[in-house]
């Protein structure tokens, strides 16, 4: 804000009394001259540092992001953490079959759970009968596996995805932290 003001005073000062300054004060002429040259140099240093600034953030910012998101809260989940979510296996159900009270004539298939022994069984309506990591409609025995928020998804597909991050890939909600929690509540 000084330099702006010294240049419009210094300026108009030397441009309007130039001639009567080099008569009558010729060394306060030249500080004016002087200053007024370090003023423009000044200027011009900051426009330049402010470009070279704005330049390495912009090319800059893809590292900057990589190196926020290696440090921040983001770690994939185990081998030990994936395996203890559920398994099921997925039929697809027609709509005059009757699979029991749970179920209702408009449900899209089954998730049965593998290896349990009471026999653990959800209906899924035609809107969630697909994964929604690889938009494919489930296909008849494949396996599916559960998350604790409730979300399902293809086995391949939600494995590779919590190898990377241990997040729900809808509502984030974290496996590992769940997993913790129940552990120390035991």
């Amino acid at each position: 804000m000084f330099s702006f003001i010294w240049w419009i005073i210094g300026f108009y000062w030397v441009s309007v009394g130039g001639a009567v300054l080099t008569h009558d004060a010729p060394q306060l002429y030249w500080l004016c001259i002087v200053f007024l040259a370090f003023d423009v140099f000044f200027v011009v240093f900051c426009v330049a540092l402010a470009c070279v600034i704005g330049i390495a953030v912009c090319c800059c910012l893809p590292c900057i992001i990589a190196i926020l998101y290696a440090v921040a809260d983001q770690e994939g989940a185990s081998d030990e953490d994936i395996r203890q979510l559920p398994k099921y296996k997925f039929w697809r159900t027609g709509d005059s079959e009757k699979l029991g009270s749970e179920m209702s004539r408009s449900s899209s298939g089954i998730m049965t759970e593998c290896g349990s022994d009471p026999l653990v069984e959800h209906a899924l309506s035609a809107e969630d009968s697909e994964c929604c990591i690889c938009l494919s409609a489930y296909d008849d025995g494949v396996e599916l596996r559960e998350l604790p928020c409730g979300h399902h998804f293809h086995c391949i597909c939600i494995d590779k995805w919590l190898y990377i991050n241990a997040t729900c890939p809808l509502c984030k909600y974290n496996i590992i932290k769940c997993n913790n929690q129940g552990r120390e509540g035991a």
